[in-house]
């Protein structure tokens, strides 16, 4: 019988209350889940003796609060990559040639620092794949006698056999192209293709990477293979002769030169380059940082959306039990506090407890010269909200009517209770238990 019971509890939390997604607040570092413990720790310390009513309404509103808190935290944190998630502070790279280099920012930087980061490049060589390319072959020929065959690859150190079989009506386009799905795949760093030159076909194989690592002379090499099965596969289509070497990109940033594998890599921690083309017989490229406008006001319009949502779907909890009324005070609370006086970068509170945006001054504001110092409220606001996002989820039940039984005694030494994490937790557990 206790096993039914279990298996509906079970049933009913995961069908209704489980998280339909998993954010950056659910990914917790060990000082931030010692944090969430002293908190817990703190409230049964100096938490009366409540009594909790045994109802399924005070369990669901106390679930439900504690998920739409959550979910806002997450919502929050993820308008910004930024190492402080709640920030305001976005900046995006530039070149001088988009059609030459392309340059992202990773990094974190100080408005007042922005024109002073960044730096020259000249690419004289951009890092490449090797390539063989078979023989050109007449299509409907026939070439190599029906039987099993196979050979072998060697890349990055492993080898990989390759099998195949002829039959009796293959022409040569059609052993081709049975080795290009073949070697497609198999994934195992390679690309093949048929290239074609009036009737004839070769088959072109190419290594997935680019560059060579120091000590290397080749990225792959094709062979006949010693498994017993037919050889002169390798010998007859040509595919062990490399057609193009593959090569490292050569380039200098600010005048030293530097190689990399990849046209792929990112330069001092803080930017992420992407080389499309040289630039032989051109000026340097400059790479630089910029505020990013368009991201900043993408970031406040979704702050203010997401507290929006959250202050409507408290209001629209109508139990006799829940304390909506509460909860709404204190999320418009914060932001009262904080954007009260906000109308001159577009933010207005309404009647209603929700924030409405003039895009016009909103961008005005952004543009400026002083956007850091005029953006700092909405800054503050993001940052008291994720505060009481984290509060929420530690007690919801603080918003469930809960009637005191006993106080604690004031002249006694308080205690916490290690066993016990808060009443939500328990509430949860025994009535099945």
């Amino acid at each position: 019988m206790a096993g039914i019971s279990l298996n509906g509890a079970y049933n009913h939390f995961i069908q209704d209350y489980v998280s339909k997604d998993v954010t950056q607040a659910d990914a917790h570092r060990k000082d931030e889940l010692r944090d969430v413990y002293k908190s817990i720790a703190k409230i049964n310390k100096k938490s009366p003796l409540y009594l909790l009513t045994d109802d399924d309404s005070s369990r669901n509103d106390a679930i439900d609060i504690k998920e739409k808190a959550r979910q806002l935290q997450g919502s929050i944190r993820r308008l910004s990559d930024h190492e402080d998630k709640s920030s305001l502070n976005h900046s995006s790279a530039f070149t001088s040639d988009e059609d030459k280099v392309n340059a992202s920012y990773i990094g974190k930087t100080p408005e007042q620092d922005i024109g002073n980061i960044g730096f020259d490049i000249e690419v004289s060589q951009l890092a490449s794949s090797q390539v063989n390319k078979g023989r050109f072959l007449p299509k409907e020929a026939t070439g190599l006698p029906a039987d099993n065959y196979a050979f072998d690859v060697r890349i990055d150190g492993q080898e990989f056999e390759f099998q195949f079989s002829i039959y009796n009506n293959d022409k040569n386009i059609d052993v081709q192209q049975k080795l290009e799905k073949l070697i497609n795949k198999a994934n195992v760093g390679l690309s093949a293709r048929i290239v074609e030159d009036g009737e004839r076909t070769a088959l072109e194989i190419a290594s997935t990477h680019t560059g060579l690592k120091q000590g290397e002379i080749s990225q792959f090499e094709i062979f006949e293979s010693s498994s017993g099965l037919a050889t002169g596969s390798v010998a007859y289509l040509g595919i062990d002769k490399v057609f193009e070497p593959a090569s490292n990109a050569h380039f200098t940033l600010n005048g030293e030169e530097k190689a990399a594998i990849s046209n792929h890599f990112t330069v001092g921690g803080k930017f992420d380059i992407n080389l499309k083309e040289t630039t032989k017989g051109s000026e340097p490229i400059h790479v630089g940082v910029k505020k990013d406008n368009d991201a900043l006001i993408s970031h406040v319009t979704a702050l203010i959306d997401n507290y929006n949502s959250f202050v409507q779907d408290a209001s629209g909890k109508t139990d006799d039990k829940f304390k909506s009324n509460k909860l709404r005070s204190e999320i418009i609370g914060i932001a009262q506090q904080h954007l009260a006086n906000a109308q001159d970068i577009g933010i207005s509170i309404e009647g209603s407890g929700t924030l409405s945006i003039d895009e016009e001054l909103l961008k005005q504001a952004v543009s400026g010269t002083s956007s850091v110092e005029s953006l700092a409220p909405v800054n503050n606001f993001a940052d008291s909200l994720i505060a009481k996002t984290k509060d929420i989820s530690v007690d919801p039940m603080k918003y469930v009517d809960r009637p005191v039984v006993n106080y604690k005694n004031p002249d006694s030494r308080d205690y916490t209770s290690p066993y016990i994490t808060s009443e939500y937790s328990g509430m949860m557990f025994n009535n099945y238990c």
